[in-house]
């Protein structure tokens, strides 16, 4: 009899149990639904600046100002000086056969107006004298040619610099790369973060 009773008492209190359980909302016990948006927050402070990057010339090559290298004197019609030497070609380990060389000159041409900075070659219209330069034998040359009735110092440049782009820097994904040659020194200057 007491067995019977336990076993009533068990399976009432199991019953209640269960009743319990199922009266419950699911809801009960869990988290309630997602309230509004806060207010967005202060602004945090501003960081540090960052560490100052690479010029952006890449492999750009860029000389020094040369002084004008041209030997005054002798009556000749043309003259030549260099400005760059077979080894100090080799040194730069490029391609010069794919790369872009230019040289510029550097002088008060309109005497009143200050240094100007003019690529080559150059034709000086008032007396007939072109500046040119040229890659032969290895080096790179500053030339200077006068008419056949005249001769010249070749003095109207104080300074000449070379500006080497090699073709792996003249090429950017598939887009073809502007021609340098046409740009004037301060566009590739400023291209190239060249400074004086």
């Amino acid at each position: 009899m007491k067995t019977l009773q336990r076993i009533i008492k068990s399976i009432s209190l199991l019953s209640l149990t269960a009743l319990l359980i199922m009266s419950c909302s699911p809801e009960d016990g869990a988290q309630g639904p997602t309230g509004p948006a806060g207010p967005q927050g202060e602004q945090g402070p501003v960081g540090p600046d960052g560490a100052q990057g690479e010029t952006g010339n890449a492999n750009v090559i860029v000389s020094d100002w040369i002084e004008n290298g041209f030997t005054p004197g002798g009556g000749l019609l043309q003259k030549v000086f260099t400005l760059a030497t077979e080894a100090e070609i080799n040194a730069l380990d490029i391609d010069l056969d794919q790369s872009t060389i230019m040289v510029y000159a550097r002088g008060n041409i309109l005497l009143l107006a200050g240094d100007e900075v003019i690529p080559l070659p150059y034709f000086r219209a008032s007396t007939e004298d072109t500046y040119s330069f040229t890659f032969g034998d290895g080096s790179l040359r500053v030339l200077g040619i006068t008419p056949n009735d005249g001769t010249n110092d070749f003095d109207l440049f104080d300074d000449y610099r070379y500006v080497i782009i090699p073709a792996e820097n003249s090429q950017s994904g598939k887009q073809t790369p502007p021609d340098y040659t046409k740009m004037s020194y301060e566009e590739v200057a400023k291209l190239f973060n060249i400074k004086d």
